[in-house]
């Protein structure tokens, strides 16, 4: 491999989807629409096994995790790739973490 070759693909490896800033009062809409059902209005888990984001559950993993979950679904959470773009999940993350009391 040349040295371009390589440069090339270390920029792949570490290219990230352009995001602008999180905005947590766009991801309150975001989060209405569809996580709230499961997730409560406040945080507060409805549905058996759903994190309650109220006490900060799993708001310790980074958001990069947390969005990949989103995308891909996590035992009974369904997938959301497709239906919610990188920004509205980052959006939506973000208003997440103030519901941590």
């Amino acid at each position: 491999m040349n040295k371009l070759s390589v440069a090339l693909a270390a920029a792949a490896l570490f290219a990230l989807p352009s995001v602008a800033s999180a905005n947590p009062a766009a991801g309150k809409a975001v989060y209405a629409a569809n996580c709230e059902a499961c997730h409560g209005p406040d945080g507060t888990a409805v549905l058996p096994g759903a994190p309650n984001f109220s006490k900060g559950e799993r708001l310790e993993k980074a958001d990069k995790v947390l969005a990949t979950t989103v995308q891909n679904g996590l035992n009974a959470m369904p997938a959301w790739k497709g239906m919610l773009n990188d920004q509205e999940i980052a959006n939506a993350l973000a208003y997440i973490r103030t519901l941590k009391r």
